[in-house]
């Protein structure tokens, strides 16, 4: 069978040590296609990526445009104004696709060739999605696939306004973003979604739920720690301003309150990317402790007695919820951390007060072996729905194109 020739376009570059959930699935999903397809993999030119592609994990058909050094004062110009143009844009439409993407991708000729030439062409994010039109004119034929990593008009419409003048201009961003939305699902040739929740966000269009592959396909059972003790865990990437606010108010609101009751109890953030208030923040914080980066995210969980995901804001399945999950670590969460997850008896409670998430978490610390036979049943289900085949399945009907041979 002819192996299609794929293009994957994405804000970041995917490597082996990439510190947030999308990043993670990125990766997974292109060492898929890159089994299945020829694949590039076209991303901005950002010292970010720039790093990254040094990095172990890269896929070999990693492409950098945009922002280029050394390519003259006109390019050089070129790169300011876009770069200056996309900070300033970007607050009035976060969705944005990234202008010096733009830019690199009209003025690379191994970029438009890349497009030119593709069978498949698959956008991650909706920063990507809204490509759509210009890539369809640069290549007509090409099947083009849309990964809504999360719904975008969701996420704003959950971003803390203050004032009624931050109130309007969040309810004109929101309408913006569900129109843009609306747009890209009717330009694209094929809808992914991480969920059905975001299908029905997105108006029900044809649509693909891809399960990222999350299950490592070994089965470990989790052993409950003793009780009147034990170990809280967030692990969150916390450069994103919703994960700190949901470890600020973790830290802030509840667990002085777990603290109280259970005074043996540890707890522990990891994750990379944390701000000096947030650093500050734990260490004046009996208790509390911020691993940052892990090399062995196994480990915590092995120790953990609760995983907690207090989530007010945000979009889309929460990998980290997931996760929780699969190790069979009681999770007490938000009902923003459950979304896209089927069964609210698959936690160990939802609750999206404070006072709640207390009694949740001591709830499991009190006794974490009566909480264990349900974590069990919790394990399974989110073995047998984020395993790879079922990933591998989702990908090839992804991929059933007409394609030039090898």
């Amino acid at each position: 069978m002819p192996r299609p020739r794929v293009l994957v376009i994405a804000p970041s570059a995917p490597h082996a040590a990439i510190p947030h959930a999308g990043g993670v699935y990125l990766r997974l999903l292109c060492a898929e296609l890159e089994r299945q397809g020829h694949l590039r993999v076209l991303v901005p030119g950002t010292r970010t990526n720039r790093e990254a592609a040094r990095k172990p994990g890269v896929p070999a058909g990693l492409l950098l445009v945009g922002l280029e050094p050394g390519r003259g004062r006109l390019r050089g110009a070129l790169n300011r104004l876009a770069l200056n143009a996309d900070t300033l844009l970007r607050t009035v439409d976060p969705g944005l696709p990234y202008l010096p993407l733009v830019v690199g991708l009209l003025s690379s000729p191994e970029a438009r060739e890349a497009v030119r030439s593709a069978d498949v062409i698959d956008l991650q994010w909706s920063d990507s999605i809204r490509l759509v039109r210009l890539l369809r004119r640069l290549n007509p034929t090409a099947r083009i696939s849309g990964t809504f990593h999360d719904v975008v008009s969701q996420g704003l419409s959950r971003r803390p306004a203050a004032t009624r003048r931050e109130r309007l201009l969040r309810s004109a961003r929101v309408r913006w973003s569900r129109r843009c939305e609306a747009a890209m699902v009717r330009a694209l040739d094929d809808v992914v979604v991480f969920s059905t929740k975001d299908a029905a966000l997105l108006g029900y269009p044809p649509h693909r739920v891809v399960r990222p592959p999350l299950a490592s396909g070994e089965d470990v059972a989790h052993t409950p720690g003793p009780p009147g003790r034990g170990v809280v865990l967030l692990v969150s990437w916390l450069a994103r301003p919703e994960n700190e606010r949901a470890a600020t108010w973790l830290l802030e609101r509840i667990w002085p309150g777990v603290r109280e009751r259970v005074p043996d109890a540890t707890l522990r953030l990891v994750g990379a990317q944390a701000g000096p208030a947030l650093r500050a923040l734990v260490e004046s914080t009996p208790g509390a402790t911020l691993a940052g980066w892990v090399d062995d995210l196994d480990a915590e969980y092995a120790v953990a007695t609760v995983c907690v995901v207090p989530l007010r804001e945000g979009a889309g399945v929460k990998f980290k919820t997931i996760e929780g999950l699969l190790h069979g670590v009681p999770v007490v969460t938000t009902s923003v951390g459950a979304e896209g997850v089927e069964g609210e008896d698959l936690f160990a409670a939802v609750r999206d007060d404070a006072p709640g998430l207390v009694d949740a978490v001591v709830s499991v610390l009190a006794d974490p072996a009566a909480h264990q036979p349900a974590a069990d049943r919790a394990q399974e289900w989110a073995r047998a729905t984020y395993g790879r085949e079922a990933f591998v399945r989702a990908v090839s009907t992804g991929l059933r194109v007409d394609a030039a041979p090898d």
